[in-house]
C-alpha cells in the first residue's frame, strides 16, 4: 500500500476545501472565485494574463 506523503495530504485538502466552497457556484461565479483568488498572486510575481492564446501568439 503507498503511503501518501504529507505535502500530497496538503495538497488534497487544499484541493477538497476549494471543491467545498465552489461546488454549488456558476461557471461565472467560479470564474470570479479564481479571479478574485490569483489576483494577489499575479501582482506579486509580475505575472502576465493571457486572456486567448491565439491573439497573444500574434502580438509577439
Amino acid at each position: 500500500m503507498k503511503t501518501i506523503s504529507p505535502i500530497e495530504q496538503e495538497v488534497n485538502q487544499i484541493r477538497l476545501a476549494i471543491y467545498e466552497k465552489t461546488k454549488d457556484m456558476t461557471p461565472t461565479q467560479i470564474t470570479d472565485y479564481y479571479k478574485q483568488n490569483t489576483e494577489a498572486t499575479i501582482q506579486k510575481y509580475g505575472f502576465k494574463v493571457v486572456v486567448n492564446a491565439k491573439t497573444w501568439e500574434k502580438s509577439i
